[in-house]
């Protein structure tokens, strides 16, 4: 269970009996050492937290909104030197480990310790599911099932059901043996997640293969996502993929209340984080404060998503005014005057980039026509506006249309290939003044 970048937590649900509840308010996120150390002979020191454990865990509360609980807790390592206690750092130790051919041992050091210290809190009946990290790089050293890892939680009393490995398959070379594993412990009843999703050089295509239960993303996809378009479509796109293949998301580094906030909207299942405490060690978590902010948070989050579902009437309802009125300008029209037109209805909003219209069959009758402001905007090969002549049926814009239902039919945000920006294509049939049936586009800007 090697370190990693923590995520933050508090502690658990009033249900697990087993927890103190004693902790003062003010001590409730439990502070970090000022300052890990690294010892002058850091190999006598390293060598004697292997030989007698001298190790700590500390939990991290890994929460859903939705069903305002505590699904589970992450455990993390925290070495010290045998003795003075001070603290080593864990980063540090593993790089030793693994010099020195140690890193199996410690391993399972760090994970002995978090089954055991997690034992105390999992006979309740709404006990947490445990997150234990699993150092994956020893895959590529043939340790594959041997059979350590479900003893020890036996011996702990516990059972593979309340236990979620956590996987960083990008450590992993070799493909065959990452799945190899992942079908040995899923046979046994663990739970697997993949880690740290969206930072270095994961590998999506090992989602398909591996079929995890749980995704988690990475900090670094999370920093910064309230402002960030990009971060938010590739997080729903990872939110997508975890659908199809039937994995649950995990949003890991949550800091702030609208991380957490656009996290749960694009589709998260859990949160992680600072934001509701740093990791604390089981004697100073305090359940009653983190019901209480579990709830607040939830209760934020819910009136988040009404606020989000009334924008969204109205944006439809503004849709909806717009091309109605177009409606009454193309219905007096004849083909002849139809980029007139156009070039008219073009002032109608600002958010208009540009206009053009279709056949019943998809093919563009008209020059595609830019509102002033986006007609000045200088053109490349690569985003260019469609010509007359040129085919459409193939594009949502029309072939939705039959389909939705809706007026006016509205695609999904998307990037224009006529102007290289964010839009989203409004698109209705309409009836010129000589009876003939067209279809009327308009590409609505959403920088």
């Amino acid at each position: 269970m090697p370190q990693r970048r923590e995520a933050g937590g508090r502690g658990g649900p009033a249900t697990w009996q087993s927890w103190p509840r004693t902790v003062a308010p003010a001590r409730l996120i439990a502070p970090g050492p000022a300052q890990d150390w690294t010892p002058q002979n850091a190999d006598t020191a390293w060598e004697s937290v292997l030989s007698e454990g001298s190790l700590d865990i500390h939990f991290q509360p890994i929460i859903s909104l939705k069903k305002k609980s505590i699904i589970g807790v992450e455990g993390l390592a925290r070495p010290r030197e045998t003795g003075s206690g001070r603290p080593i750092l864990p980063l540090d130790l593993f790089a030793w480990a693994s010099r020195r051919g140690q890193t199996v041992a410690l391993d399972r050091l760090c994970r002995r310790k978090a089954l055991t210290a997690f034992s105390l809190m999992a006979g309740a009946p709404q006990s947490p599911l445990l997150f234990l990290n699993f150092e994956s790089s020893v895959l590529d050293q043939g340790v594959l099932g041997s059979g350590v890892l479900r003893r020890a939680v036996s011996e702990c009393g516990l059972v593979p059901g309340q236990i979620v490995i956590e996987i960083n398959e990008s450590k992993v070379a070799d493909v065959e043996a990452l799945a190899r594993f992942v079908e040995v412990h899923r046979e046994q009843g663990f739970l697997i997640a993949l880690d740290d999703l969206g930072a270095g050089f994961s590998n999506l295509d090992r989602i398909g293969l591996l079929k995890p239960e749980i995704l988690k993303l990475d900090r670094s996809l999370i920093v910064g996502i309230e402002t960030d378009f990009h971060k938010q479509e590739l997080f729903k796109s990872l939110v997508g993929l975890g659908r199809r293949v039937g994995s649950l998301v995990l949003a890991e580094g949550v800091e702030t209340e609208e991380e957490v906030s656009v996290c749960v909207d694009l589709g998260a299942d859990m949160v992680q984080g600072f934001f509701f405490g740093r990791p604390s060690a089981p004697d100073r978590l305090s359940l009653e404060l983190v019901d209480s902010q579990l709830f607040a948070a939830a209760e934020k989050q819910r009136k988040r998503a009404a606020e989000r579902m009334g924008r969204h009437r109205a944006e439809k309802q503004a849709r909806t005014d717009l091309m109605a009125g177009m409606l009454s300008e193309t219905a007096s029209s004849r083909f002849a005057c139809f980029e007139e037109t156009l070039a008219a209805l073009a002032l109608r909003s600002p958010r208009i980039e540009c206009l053009y219209v279709l056949s019943c069959d998809g093919l563009q009758v008209t020059p595609t026509v830019f509102a002033p402001t986006m007609a000045a905007k200088p053109r490349s090969r690569l985003f260019l506006p469609a010509t007359q002549g040129a085919d459409h049926s193939s594009k949502e814009y029309f072939y939705g249309l039959a389909e939705s239902g809706d007026f006016p039919h509205a695609t999904e945000p998307y990037l224009s290939l006529a102007s290289g920006m964010l839009c989203r294509t409004l698109s209705c049939r309409f009836q010129d003044a000589d009876g003939h049936t067209f279809i009327l586009c308009l590409d609505i800007g959403l920088g």
